[in-house]
């Protein structure tokens, strides 16, 4: 529990940023869907950050995510030529006290929904399928996206992609990764990509590190894909420096549990 209030206190002191990465269009790269916002630390140069699977263990991800969703719609707002997206844990994917807030910013400024892509990780199960149903509806009606994120790599079912329709699904990097090299595996991933484009209209292939890589996504189905081939996450890239706030430091509940 000691990283995880070393986490938390290093959210509170704004010592934590998200860095943003191009989701594009296969056939043409230039082609930019949304930009997708990573947790990173502000001295870090290199990965990802922290224990975020022990704040799934301890159910401590919802201050996070609802941090990390105000600081992209706060981006959003500032400039209307953005099209951003950010994750959020299963476990968030239920309508509490802590997003009516959030959800009547999207309410009252639809051109920001718009532009709001909503991706629900695989790592954790949602507290019901009906609850996490319900919240995709809820963000749906207000013009948000919400993607599916890491598919096949996760907690996730078929029968939560059904019910959530998502608008999109992330078809995780293991899939490509395993595709370079073994035939049964590029069937295994031309497969998925069909199967996905039946559950939602827009399927992305993460993990695509090459041009070999953007090739093997093209033969599988695929037309939209993201990794390092088209950038890496950047805190930077779109010409400022998103800082996340934690307005609800859950200390307290941290000391509980």
């Amino acid at each position: 529990m000691q990283s995880v209030r070393d986490f938390y206190r290093e959210l509170a002191q704004g010592r934590l940023m998200l860095a943003f990465q191009p989701v594009v269009w296969l056939p043409d790269s230039s082609r930019v869907l949304y930009h997708e916002g990573l947790l990173r630390h502000i001295d870090a140069q290199g990965g990802e950050v922290y224990p975020l699977a022990l704040l799934e263990k301890h159910q401590l991800m919802r201050e996070l995510d609802h941090s990390v969703v105000r600081c992209v719609i706060d981006a959003l707002q500032r400039d209307e030529r953005l099209r951003l997206g950010c994750n959020i844990s299963a476990q968030s994917a239920i309508i509490d006290g802590f997003w009516l807030p959030i959800l009547q910013v999207l309410r009252d400024f639809p051109s920001v929904a718009a532009r709001l892509v909503i991706e629900i990780t695989e790592s954790a199960t949602p507290p019901s399928i009906e609850a996490a149903s319900e919240f995709v509806l809820c963000l749906r009606e207000l013009g948000c996206r919400v993607a599916i994120d890491d598919f096949g790599a996760g907690l996730g079912t078929l029968e939560f992609i059904r019910q959530t329709r998502p608008d999109i699904v992330k078809i995780d990097k293991g899939y490509i990764q395993r595709a370079r090299g073994e035939l049964n595996s590029a069937q295994t991933l031309s497969h998925l990509v069909q199967l996905c484009k039946t559950l939602a209209p827009c399927v992305i292939i993460e993990g695509v590190e090459s041009a070999a890589d953007q090739n093997l996504a093209t033969a599988c189905g695929g037309e939209w894909g993201q990794g390092y081939l088209f950038g890496r996450p950047q805190v930077d890239r779109l010409g400022w420096r998103c800082r996340l706030e934690q307005r609800t430091p859950p200390l307290c509940a941290l000391d509980q549990a």
